[in-house]
């Protein structure tokens, strides 16, 4: 009896194995970028909280007609805190203030509060206005070296750029984020 191809159905073992191996290779070549990946959402996340919370600071100002203040903490280190609060020194690490809100670092490994150039930011309850002067916090990822930047103009205007060196897709470049 002659066996025609047609008769044959299935794969053999040795065809299975050698889709297993490719199917290894291509997972460990895409695995550092999606490391990458993950790192550059939870960067994104960090910048886009803290507009977040200064935005609700600024709001809650006026809202409650007092000055209100973000208050940052843990600047160049892997753990990090702010706390949006109606008092001027509002320890985000400690409970010992009723803060609005706080964020830590504890959901976003791997991203650092870079420099910040000022670790309060106060906002009027008259007009809304960040009073004192401009400030800038950036937040830095620890593998890829990417960094984002919050800016808050005196106006009370909030807004993230990149850096030129490692930019960060869809946020504008600007040399004064560094």
């Amino acid at each position: 009896m002659i066996r025609h191809p047609a008769d044959q159905a299935g794969v053999t073992l040795i065809e299975v194995m050698i889709g297993l191996v490719l199917l290894v290779i291509v997972g460990l070549i895409a695995l550092p970028s999606f490391t990458e990946y993950l790192e550059r959402q939870r960067l994104k996340a960090a910048a886009e909280s803290l507009a977040a919370s200064l935005n609700l600071a600024r709001a809650e100002a006026l809202t409650q007609q007092q000055f209100m203040y973000v208050q940052l903490a843990g600047q160049g280190a892997d753990q990090w805190c702010y706390a949006v609060s109606k008092e001027a020194k509002c320890d985000c690490f400690s409970n010992a203030c009723e803060a609005v809100q706080r964020a830590d670092s504890k959901a976003l490994p791997g991203i650092q509060l870079g420099s910040a150039s000022r670790s309060v930011f106060r906002f009027n309850w008259k007009n809304g206005s960040a009073t004192g002067a401009n400030g800038t916090a950036s937040f830095v990822g620890r593998q890829t070296g990417q960094q984002l930047c919050v800016v808050l103009s005196n106006l009370g205007r909030v807004r993230i750029i990149t850096s030129k060196t490692k930019p960060v897709a869809g946020y504008p470049q600007d040399a004064t984020c560094r």
